[in-house]
């Protein structure tokens, strides 16, 4: 039986850490605007869209590690309060 942990694949025998196969073929930058994109459609639609975005963040974090965080910010400073103004007014 293949079970799942934050995102990765284990295998049965080795308990061996995969990385996700869906998103090899992404960039760090373009996987990082897939997450932030998904992160809008998930408060709306948690249960479609969650599960989606906390995969690509696992992926995120097993490439980045402890530097993800602040790659992130500097990544999506420039929209964080364009953004936030529109969800304020949506709310």
């Amino acid at each position: 039986m293949v079970r799942w942990a934050s995102g990765l694949l284990l295998t049965p025998l080795e308990d061996v850490l995969m990385p996700n196969i869906r998103f090899q073929s992404f960039e760090d930058g373009e996987l990082a605007d897939i997450w932030y994109a998904l992160g809008g459609a998930a408060v709306r639609h948690p249960d479609h869209f969650k599960p989606l975005m906390d995969l690509a963040a696992t992926e995120l974090l097993e490439r980045r590690g402890a530097g993800l965080n602040p790659w992130l910010e500097e990544r999506f400073r420039p929209f964080r309060l364009s953004d936030s103004r529109e969800d304020a007014a949506i709310s």
